[in-house]
């Protein structure tokens, strides 16, 4: 139905950590703006630091990609803001969920409706 795959990261900065936090998602966002199939890699931030990462790849592969290079800059992010919950969309395989089993994600499978 959906030939695109991706997920959504839910995170906290830690309290003083805002400077840290900025300067390595400026870092991978500008990496990832290299990745060919990361069609989506949007960043939201309340002021009270909560965080949401929306991100959409055009297959599985592209995903693998972005999860390779994120592997770079996972210490330095997560130290600044543990992810709180992560949810799967879409059918990614057992591969590519393994990558983020520690953060427990949340599968969920494709119903209806269309992306552009």
């Amino acid at each position: 139905m959906f030939e695109n795959v991706g997920w959504i990261v839910e995170a906290r900065i830690r309290e003083g950590k805002r400077a840290e936090f900025e300067a390595v998602f400026e870092e991978i966002v500008a990496q990832t703006r290299q990745e060919g199939g990361t069609l989506n890699y949007q960043y939201y931030v309340s002021d009270e630091g909560d965080v949401l990462v929306n991100e959409r790849f055009a297959n599985v592969e592209s995903a693998h990609v972005h999860v390779t290079n994120w592997d770079n800059f996972a210490e330095r992010w997560t130290a600044a803001a543990p992810a709180t919950r992560m949810v799967h969309l879409g059918n990614l395989p057992e591969e590519l969920r393994e990558r983020h089993a520690a953060l427990v994600p949340e599968l969920l499978k494709p119903l209806n409706g269309f992306a552009r």
